[in-house]
């Protein structure tokens, strides 16, 4: 299943002082990275969409204009491959990576990049920071109306992403202390409900801020509490990812699921097609409202589960699918995603200020505006060119800090969120799943 095999009693492996208990091997998932190079397209065909005007695309307009589904795909990414390593020490029975640890990985990874392409952009004109520029440097431009869709627009995802870092050690913590001394079926059940518990309270959270203040759909659609839904699906996988490990009923159970990965694309490409022309695109100016706030995200997580499945589970080297997310030239685009995420935007804004074919609406926000430009150069700028910063900000800054981070810090059995990319030294070797991973934005 991916490079995890079910632990036989005989194949478990000593660990010093402590030899009754199992450790299973790092596992690698080849195909996540092609999986991230869809979700990061997907986020460039949505902002080209959203600065173009593309009135003569006909029936291609309804799907270019909810492509920021790509986020949702990030986000369960980043559930599952954030917290599988917590899962993972919890049904051995052994100590966690250390709190301090974790986060500092998490700091290190994320954050100058991202401090290196807000810095830049700013220096060049691309927005103004105006006096709460901390905020954007903090990545807490989220939790005020006046700035969370300032500096590089799609950083709120970072900062959504920031604030799931800081609750994923406590929560693994308390579902530890729950079942202290439990059987290993009994703590998987446990880390099973607590997903879904998280995956309820995303439901609930949405539900509340609709009842008491709708007009804080708007801002809350920036925040952890209304995606935890997507978070708690990723992490839901972990789980089973690490309990199949152990028990060869589960593993069998995945493997089933994940035995046809083309048709569970196809499943997920007929959903996506049918929330496009059915539920469609949301305003930015209102938000989501009521039971269609709620639809979508349900369409989402199914969509983005349908895709990780046999992405995660089942032989990695079958399938049309798994081939092509393993494809070195889409496996490459995975791994620089962060940089693409980054640099892409600003890069279509540039290009279209460039054309001087600007209309600009009333409203002062860029989601709105229909620029009346081709959306084809546009398009060149976004993912050409914003592959070439991506390639720069990997191979001169990102890249030189995880090898670093790798000669301080212990390689523990630990994954990386889906908002940053992985180190690869030269594709295919594997990543290493502590630094892999990446998230993008609406």
């Amino acid at each position: 299943m991916g490079g995890e095999p079910a632990l036989a009693p005989a194949a478990r492996a000593a660990v010093a002082g402590e030899p009754n208990r199992p450790r299973v091997a790092r596992p690698h998932f080849p195909c996540l990275e092609g999986l991230r190079a869809l979700a990061a397209t997907m986020v460039v065909v949505h902002h080209v969409n959203a600065t173009s005007s593309l009135r003569r695309a006909g029936l291609l307009r309804s799907p270019a204009s909810v492509m920021d589904g790509g986020v949702a795909i990030f986000f369960v990414i980043s559930g599952f491959l954030i917290y599988r390593p917590f899962v993972v020490s919890h049904l051995e029975d052994r100590p966690a990576r250390r709190m301090r640890t974790f986060w500092w990985l998490r700091l290190v990874r994320v954050v100058p990049a991202y401090w290196a392409a807000l810095t830049v952009l700013w220096a060049l004109g691309a927005f103004d920071l105006g006096p709460h520029w901390w905020r954007y440097y903090l990545l807490v431009q989220v939790y005020w109306r006046d700035s969370v869709l300032g500096g590089i627009f799609q950083s709120w995802s970072l900062a959504t992403e920031m604030t799931f870092y800081l609750l994923v050690p406590f929560w693994a913590l308390a579902l530890r202390a729950v079942t202290r001394r439990s059987p290993l079926a009994r703590r998987a059940g446990v880390q099973l409900g607590g997903a879904a518990l998280l995956m309820l309270g995303g439901i609930v959270a949405r539900q509340v801020i609709s009842m008491a203040d709708p007009s804080w759909r708007p801002l809350s659609f920036n925040w952890l509490p209304t995606n935890l839904d997507l978070f708690g699906a990723g992490m839901a996988l972990a789980v089973l990812s690490a309990w199949a490990a152990h028990d060869q009923r589960v593993r069998r159970l995945l493997e089933r699921a994940a035995g046809v990965p083309t048709g569970l694309a196809l499943a997920a490409g007929a959903l996506f097609a049918w929330y496009a022309y059915v539920i469609g695109p949301v305003s930015f100016a209102t938000g989501y409202r009521g039971w269609y706030w709620q639809r979508r995200q349900l369409v989402l997580v199914l969509i983005s589960l349908a895709l990780l499945v046999p992405a995660a589970f089942g032989d990695q080297d079958r399938g049309l699918v798994r081939r092509l997310w393993r494809w070195r030239p889409v496996a490459w685009v995975g791994v620089v995603s962060y940089g693409l995420y980054l640099w892409h935007f600003d890069l279509i804004k540039w290009s279209v200020e460039r054309g001087g074919q600007l209309n600009r609406p009333p409203w002062a926000g860029w989601a709105g505006v229909e620029y009346y430009v081709s959306p084809f150069p546009l398009a060149v700028a976004g993912l050409g060119g914003g592959l070439v910063a991506a390639a720069l900000s990997f191979y001169l800054l990102e890249r030189p800090l995880q090898r670093r981070l790798r000669g301080r810090v212990s390689p523990a059995p630990t994954a990386a969120s889906a908002i940053d990319p992985a180190p690869v030294p030269a594709l295919p070797a594997p990543a290493d799943p502590e630094l892999s991973g990446r998230s993008t934005p609406r």
